[in-house]
């Protein structure tokens, strides 16, 4: 895992401590509590943050996946803690070399009050295995989806 100097040093986007509690009983499958990535917003609204079009680079940011969550916290108060089945068909995902990850979200379905657009540039270590798990937990989704 790739810790922000800003995590190591201040804690910056440590998950609470309830919220880790549930996560470590539902079984975490990835968790990257504290990771540098850079924000791209376009158009974007949220409860703290407002941005026409611009990047944030150097961000701190958390990423915890378990066998029913999908929880991810940026600065501002950008915070996404919903159901995986719920979460994964809101995402579009890219792979950019072995240790970054894009992550492009649905706003308004993933993040409470907020609009527009958002895009996560993850450095981390295992960013193939949580592409390989997002896209395949994708497919599972628009298969159950479409047996219905």
């Amino acid at each position: 895992m790739s810790k922000s100097i800003f995590y190591r040093l201040f804690g910056l986007r440590k998950v609470p401590t309830e919220t880790r509690n549930r996560l470590e009983s539902e079984g975490i499958v990835f968790d990257e509590e504290g990771t540098s990535c850079a924000l791209a917003y376009r158009q974007f609204r949220g409860e703290r943050k407002r941005s026409g079009r611009g990047w944030e680079g150097g961000a701190v940011g958390t990423l915890v996946i378990s066998r029913r969550s999908f929880y991810v916290q940026f600065p501002y108060m950008i915070l996404c803690d919903k159901p995986v089945n719920e979460a994964v068909p809101h995402l579009e995902l890219k792979l950019q070399g072995p240790k970054k990850l894009v992550m492009k979200f649905e706003v308004e379905k993933l993040f409470e009050r907020s609009t527009g657009e958002l895009t996560c540039f993850w450095r981390v270590e295992n960013a193939a295995g949580i592409f390989n798990h997002l896209i395949d937990l994708q497919t599972r989704e628009t298969m159950d989806n479409s047996s219905k």
